[in-house]
């Protein structure tokens, strides 16, 4: 087995009889309305892929992750000649992805179920789904012969890492993300200081996610992936260069795993750039590319990136009549309307909603959950409102369908406060999610509510019962982890659960329900 890191979350895969090319995110305008661009530039590698797409000595296939543009990259598959290849594709209750592709002219697609397999020579592919409406996403396994591939990428799998590894016993190499891709705290009116403490938590608690995803797998390679994306967008660009951010780069995650792993599961971790190629028999390089980015480097090789890409954002500006604004105001308006129309939940949430147009401060539309009314006004009318600023062009992209709401979200093009600051699960729903899968999420909170199963776990000496599932997105507890002698962590997205508070969540309204049984 030979792996072609591609850059990103993307890998070639080649065996004797087949090469899968995944998740090939390669078009040079990006993703997200080119917000996010591929870090270390990989665009070169469009050619290699095109050219392992037209051997037809091999069985080829293209497995696409999940439906965010960082993985299912449209222009570049639309820009492929050689089209007799097969799509492997997760079979998600949300079917977007799917009908993206139906008119796309290859050899079909095999949609695969939770872990459904797809034979290949004297091997398989094994596909893992996470289908939990606010993340869709899966993980791709490769088997083939003596050799075993399993690439996460983003994939939420870290609750069922025990039974893959117990399914499979040996790995030889694991790929999945270190990196964050959400707008907490990118996108947040916080104080500095707070920003860093913020976003170094969440930096750590990835990495260490990471470090406990390789003791449970127990790979013999793992190679860093999925992250982080670059901003070459001057709104964005100041992102690359925070001291301390949700987009660590690869050598952070590495030297974390050196001194984290060293006792436990020191593990072969190797700074990949794309076009490296791994020897999976031998664990090594079979071709390592000779110009590579450092931390040396790093400063003027962006500098440089951007430049090539300032025409390009210059001609993407553009100021909005009077006219225009209104039309957006009134716009977001209806679209909201038509999400509340299908939000069975809305009587849970006590604080409004607001969104304003950036480049017209006094046109906000006010969602009031309790009274299911959306109103235009011109001001914040509480002190306890959940705030979402975003210049209106963009909006206009999502309202014109261009968007979606979830890639919208990923653009890092707005600004967001909520007094208090707690997370309400409820509203990034709302916020994120098209109107059509809105009551299926809240009947999906309402059954992960409902599961009354315990566990009992341990820390600092007291033993105590919890729920057994995350109230965030349902995920297994049972395989979270304790820090600082109080707080559980879920395993899954790293939510973390106070128990000496019943179990109550530091950022959110949510609770475990946590009852010390006893002291030792």
């Amino acid at each position: 087995m030979q792996i072609t890191y591609l850059g990103h979350a993307g890998f070639c895969v080649e065996v004797p009889s087949a090469t899968i090319i995944m998740d090939p995110w390669l078009s040079p305008t990006g993703a997200f309305d080119s917000a996010w661009f591929q870090f270390p530039c990989n665009h070169h590698l469009a050619e290699f892929v095109r050219h392992k797409l037209e051997d037809r000595s091999k069985a080829r296939y293209v497995y696409i992750s999940h439906e965010h543009k960082d993985h299912f990259d449209i222009e570049f598959l639309n820009s492929l000649v050689a089209r007799d290849f097969t799509f492997i594709l997760p079979s998600f209750r949300r079917p977007a992805l799917r009908e993206l592709l139906a008119s796309y002219q290859s050899n079909g697609s095999v949609v695969c179920h939770d872990g459904q397999t797809v034979p290949i020579g004297d091997g398989y592919i094994t596909l893992y789904l996470d289908d939990s409406e606010l993340n869709r996403d899966s993980a791709v396994l490769i088997k083939d012969k003596g050799s075993c591939f399993l690439n996460m990428n983003d994939c939420k799998l870290n609750d069922r890492l025990a039974d893959v590894f117990n399914e499979h016993r040996s790995i030889d190499v694991f790929a999945c993300q270190f990196s964050g891709a959400t707008w907490h705290p990118t996108c947040y009116d916080y104080p500095e200081k707070t920003y860093r403490e913020i976003a170094k938590k969440k930096m750590i608690s990835k990495f260490e996610a990471t470090a406990k995803a390789i003791e449970t797998i127990r790979p013999k390679m793992y190679l860093p992936s999925a992250g982080p994306c670059c901003f070459l967008d001057p709104l964005l660009f100041h992102i690359n260069f925070q001291p301390v951010n949700i987009f660590p780069r690869a050598t952070k995650l590495l030297a974390y795993l050196d001194s984290r792993l060293r006792k436990s599961y020191p593990v072969y971790a190797p700074h990949i750039m794309p076009g490296d190629v791994i020897d999976v028999g031998k664990l090594d390089f079979a071709y390592k590319v000779p110009e590579r980015v450092n931390e040396e480097n790093f400063e003027q090789y962006m500098k440089s990136y951007a430049g090539r890409y300032s025409d390009f954002f210059a001609r993407r500006r553009y100021p909005q009549s009077p006219e225009q604004l209104k039309r957006v105001q009134d716009g977001l308006r209806q679209e909201f309307e038509t999400k509340m129309a299908g939000f069975v939940s809305s009587h849970r949430l006590k604080r409004c909603l607001y969104v304003q147009l950036g480049d017209a401060p006094d046109k906000l539309i006010r969602v009031d959950f309790q009274r299911r009314k959306v109103q235009p006004t011109t001001k914040i009318e509480e002190a306890d409102f959940y705030l979402m600023s975003a210049p209106s062009w963009e909006i206009e992209r999502v309202l014109e369908k261009r968007l979606t709401w979830e890639d919208f979200s990923l653009t890092f093009r707005m600004r967001l406060s909520r007094r208090p600051d707690v997370y309400q699960t409820l509203i990034q729903g709302f916020l994120i999610m098209e109107s059509e899968d809105l009551n299926h999420f809240c009947e999906k909170l309402l059954e992960i509510e409902s599961r009354r199963a315990r566990l009992i776990v341990e820390a600092g000496g007291c033993r105590y019962s919890i729920n057994r599932y995350c109230p965030h997105q349902g995920a297994d507890l049972g395989e979270g982890w304790i820090e600082d002698g109080r707080y559980l962590v879920c395993a899954r997205h790293r939510w973390r659960f106070d128990l000496h508070n019943n179990g109550r969540c530091e950022t959110s309204d949510a609770s475990i329900e946590a009852i010390a049984l006893e002291e030792n």
